[in-house]
């Protein structure tokens, strides 16, 4: 029984670990007087009031963009095929509308934007394989195409 307990404790150790390197936040998302009104945290629950990013494009992603008060979010990448991260909208005491999110893929010799727009909250951004008439034909057909829907 002991045994189960201990591989219970370390796989939740490692999960808790991967889902909080996932997580993005307003720089000032921590500070004392920012949770003053908040009984719980509601940012602890997966989904809310946050918008997702999904790479399963082949090509390695650079993801930042701007909070609605102007403050920017630190850039991160998000390898191909990994899993989804988190930005987070709850700062301030409260959940904000959205933010604007900029999306670039990284291509040698230099990167393409392919996303920058104002994203709402609950939204998911998803980056997929964009397939020319469902082949790929040569390495100029290997785009990326960005598919964004609200929860």
């Amino acid at each position: 029984m002991k045994l189960k307990s201990l591989l219970f404790a370390i796989c939740f150790g490692l999960f808790g670990h991967a889902i909080a390197a996932n997580q993005h936040m307003h720089p000032k998302a921590n500070e004392v007087n920012n949770s003053k009104s908040a009984a719980i945290k509601p940012s602890m629950v997966p989904g809310y009031c946050q918008i997702e990013v999904i790479n399963r494009s082949y090509d390695d992603v650079y993801v930042y963009g701007i909070f609605d008060d102007g403050i920017g979010l630190p850039g991160f990448m998000i390898p191909r095929l990994d899993s989804a991260h988190y930005i987070d909208l709850f700062y301030y005491g409260y959940c904000h509308s959205g933010m604007r999110v900029t999306i670039e893929s990284i291509r040698f010799p230099y990167n393409v934007v392919i996303y920058d727009q104002y994203t709402s909250v609950n939204s998911t951004i998803r980056i997929v394989p964009y397939l020319a008439n469902g082949l790929n034909k040569s390495e100029n057909d290997k785009n990326v195409k960005v598919e964004v829907t609200a929860k």
